[in-house]
């Protein structure tokens, strides 16, 4: 039986690509033993989502990844394992929580308190002697991550990503992520969206590679 995909309608039959997205986050979230790791440590992200950070880093090959949201601290492993390879420098992990026993890598400090508080990323600047790629993925209040859009965007680097995580709808409700990116492009005539996610159908970044040109 031929299956009609209707493009205009993000459809293949009767199921669109929410209702897998749907689907497929209850699945990675709420399943045990399902999370995807690296190195045998969690991180939230999707499969697709590791491919593409991989790939972009691969070829923009940043000295250095901030990354906002530590939580078990697979992704900054996983960033300090990209920089191995591509020759970068460090990654700068931020989380407020200090009761978290994270992954030791040679190239990734972790660096508690808030990633809105201007005089840590002012700090933080104030170490970075190369170009810089940043990933977004901690409180995903609209606020919040507008904040962090407006004290990171000095930072990142012509030519390199801020990649803002969770900007898609969940079940019928738009995240705050969404919101925070649109108010951003529309006073950061610098910043260009990329739809690159879409190289795999979706993903939690998708949505959230804005690059700096």
């Amino acid at each position: 039986m031929e299956t009609r995909i209707r493009e205009s309608e993000n459809q293949v039959g009767s199921v669109t690509e929410q209702d897998i997205l749907n689907y497929y986050y209850n699945h990675i979230h709420f399943i045990r033993n399902h999370n995807p790791s690296w190195r045998c440590v969690r991180l939230d992200k999707y499969p697709q989502d590791i491919l593409l950070y991989a790939d972009a880093i691969f070829k923009r090959k940043p000295d250095y990844i901030i990354e906002t949201g530590t939580f078990y601290g697979g992704s900054a492993l996983f960033f300090g394992d990209m920089l191995l390879l591509t020759g970068g420098k460090k990654v700068f992990s931020i989380d407020n929580r200090t009761n978290r026993n994270f992954p030791a890598h040679p190239l990734v400090e972790y660096v508690n308190g808030s990633s809105s508080d201007p005089n840590l990323i002012n700090e933080l600047k104030r170490r970075l002697d190369g170009t810089v790629m940043v990933s977004l993925d901690s409180d995903h209040s609209t606020h919040h991550v507008r904040k962090e859009l407006e004290l990171f965007a000095p930072i990142v680097s012509r030519g390199q990503y801020i990649v803002v995580e969770d900007c898609y709808h969940r079940g019928k409700r738009q995240l705050g992520p969404f919101f925070a990116v649109k108010d951003f492009l529309e006073t950061h005539k610098e910043f260009k969206q990329y739809d690159i996610a879409k190289r795999f159908v979706f993903g939690i970044t998708k949505g959230g590679w804005l690059r700096k040109i």
